[in-house]
């Protein structure tokens, strides 16, 4: 079974603001559902972006479709690469699971750009 959903919006914030919000979510007080998150590495490339990698530990509910007794505890490792474009303003982001890849793979894709009238 293949499941994709898209979704778009438009925020009303700077870009520099939203594209902040978006890497101060994790970790978070408010995000319990987080238990660690940790950066792996973080370089600057030649052509000026920042690529970040960050692995970061995230429990919660199962689906209800998962095989019973698969596992003992509903947490999963997953990892995030972001990469920074601060001349074109774009963050893109790939978040996917590390754990349960057998049973489960679930992918997160974001792009976050300035819109043309700012």
């Amino acid at each position: 079974m293949v499941k994709f959903f898209t979704q778009s919006h438009k925020y009303d914030d700077p870009w520099q603001i939203v594209t902040l919000a978006y890497f101060l979510r994790y970790p978070n007080p408010y995000a319990s559902h987080v238990l660690a998150c940790d950066v792996i590495s973080r370089t600057i490339t030649e052509e000026g972006t920042l690529r970040t990698t960050r692995l970061i530990k995230k429990t919660g509910a199962l689906p209800k479709w998962f095989p019973k007794g698969f596992v003992s505890r509903a947490e999963a490792w997953v990892v995030e690469e972001s990469e920074v474009d601060p001349d074109g303003r774009i963050v893109t982001s790939r978040t996917r699971n590390l754990d349960h890849i057998k049973v489960m793979q679930a992918q997160e894709d974001v792009v976050l750009r300035e819109c043309e009238d700012g």
